[in-house]
């Protein structure tokens, strides 16, 4: 990223957040997904999601962890915000997917996103939640044809004061991923409803003439919110 470009994104964040933390330069969002046994209800696997929690508080470069399950496969597994990508490869390593592969009898599916800009919405960080009606909405469209990562961010950034008033917005991550040419949002909401009062009237139509094609989301149920021990308040 050009220096321009950086100061640019700072201004804006500045801007609408005078006293907002300085975040580090490589945050990452994990999209974790573990087939779920036919044989295991939800309701068990969130019980026992449960028994994890203090395991997770701990983790050194955890800021935030929602517990997941994806609807579209039925997998379980949580939806990551991390200080930084080494911090999230340490924990996700060969000895984590081996251990997963040995105790779930599957393997875990790890997506890391690239999570350069963050906001949250009008309550503050979101709090933790052992019972929460929140969901997660994954946004991915094809990278705009002949727009530089830069440019992307830069537009992105002047978008974060209005999200931050959105309705039942928690924290909203912009992820970009250069391997696969996609970019988009992972996108924290108290409940469903908001969610989809929000694409019903802005997001599925506003977002389309910048992106490279429609966008596809991917929905989470997320019954376990959990801050992290690294956790800060998004700009």
């Amino acid at each position: 990223m050009s220096l321009v470009v950086s100061a640019l994104i700072a201004a804006v964040l500045s801007a609408s957040a005078p006293d907002a933390p300085t975040l580090e330069p490589d945050p990452v969002v994990a999209l974790v997904r573990v087939p779920r046994p036919w044989y295991a209800p939800r309701a068990l696997v969130t019980w026992r999601m449960r028994d994890t929690q203090a395991q997770y508080a701990a983790l050194p470069g955890l800021r935030f962890k929602a517990y997941s399950f994806e609807r579209e496969s039925g997998a379980f597994g949580g939806v990551y915000w991390w200080r930084d990508r080494a911090s999230a490869q340490a924990w996700f390593s060969p000895e984590w997917h081996a251990r997963v592969q040995r105790e779930r009898g599957a393997r875990g599916d790890v997506l890391l996103l690239g999570a350069p800009l963050t906001v949250d919405g009008p309550g503050g960080a979101p709090a933790a939640d052992p019972d929460s009606p929140a969901v997660v909405t994954l946004v991915q469209a094809p990278w705009p044809q002949g727009a530089s990562r830069e440019a992307l961010l830069a537009m992105m950034a002047r978008s974060l004061p209005a999200d931050r008033q959105i309705p039942g917005l928690l924290r909203k991550h912009v992820v970009l991923d250069e391997a696969s040419r996609t970019v988009g949002s992972v996108v924290l909401w108290q409940d469903e409803a908001s969610a989809r009062a929000w694409f019903r009237d802005t997001e599925a139509e506003s977002a389309r003439p910048w992106m490279g094609g429609a966008p596809r989301v991917t929905w989470f149920d997320t019954p376990i919110l959990l801050p992290g021990r690294d956790a800060v308040t998004a700009p």
